[in-house]
């Protein structure tokens, strides 16, 4: 785990020096990212001049939801798409041997072998709205609170980064299928509160495609002073996801054929 960990500050420090030596992208991916984010505060905006609560949320607490939101994207756009987002092709024309031969873990280089580090402009001004809906909304926090939410955090990153693998080995079983829309599509439900859906679509959301825990849970510890009964849950479904993912993983390698022999 140790030698992972620092090969992954090895490529992602790599990955920043080859980002920062185009200037112009860096000043293109920020204002991309102040656009997106505005946008979304304003569609946000919008629907509480016709509603004073969203699914219970005030506007406060929806902003400091879509903060964390972005967060998470930001966290999926810097590390898991700019590898998952490729494999399909990768596997069809056999660069995805490289990977095997290596001597590191092969989900890992599949999944996290690069990154994004301009994305992270996402997160950070993720962070921001988060704070931003706090204040607007006057929640008074606590350690313990931000504590969990930070953990919850956590868990849904693991979670999204497990969901988009399962999703990603599928092509060993068909090739040339791509799931990438399906999944962005359920990933954009993760925006808004769980609470707004009906009682079917927040089972789904929460057990099945636990896109809640990617925003509405965590912003529920911090915000709305949920029981924190939730956060071993999270972790709970973060670890269970983990293992799902490895196991299909393993399942998928073994019915791969090299498209280079």
């Amino acid at each position: 785990m140790v030698k992972v960990v620092k090969l992954f500050g090895a490529l992602f420090s790599m990955s920043l020096r080859r980002s920062l030596a185009f200037r112009a992208d860096l000043l293109f991916e920020l204002i991309v990212t102040l656009v997106g984010a505005l946008a979304s505060l304003a569609a946000l905006s919008f629907v509480f001049t016709r509603t004073d609560t969203l699914g219970g949320w005030l506007p406060g607490q929806a902003i400091a939801l879509l903060g964390s939101f972005q967060i998470v994207s930001g966290l999926r756009a810097a590390f898991v798409e700019p590898n998952v987002e490729w494999f399909g092709e990768q596997v069809k024309d056999g660069r995805f041997d490289a990977a095997l031969v290596q001597p590191a873990p092969a989900i890992f280089l599949a999944s996290l072998g690069t990154s994004a580090p301009l994305a992270l402009l996402q997160v950070a001004l993720g962070l921001g709205i988060v704070v931003f809906g706090i204040v607007h909304a006057s929640i008074a926090i606590t350690v313990g609170g931000v504590a969990a939410w930070l953990v919850m955090i956590l868990a849904a990153t693991v979670i999204m980064w497990s969901t988009r693998v399962i999703l990603a080995a599928v092509v060993f079983w068909a090739v040339g299928l791509s799931l990438d829309v399906v999944y962005d599509a359920i990933w954009q439900f993760a925006r808004y509160p769980v609470q707004l859906y009906r009682p079917v679509l927040q089972v789904i959301f929460t057990y099945v495609f636990p896109t809640a825990l990617v925003a509405s849970l965590p912003m529920e510890v911090l915000a709305r002073g949920a029981s924190l009964i939730q956060v071993p849950i999270a972790l709970g479904v973060a670890t269970a996801s983990c293992v799902v993912a490895r196991g299909v993983w393993r399942a998928g390698l073994r019915r791969y054929t090299s498209a280079t022999s």
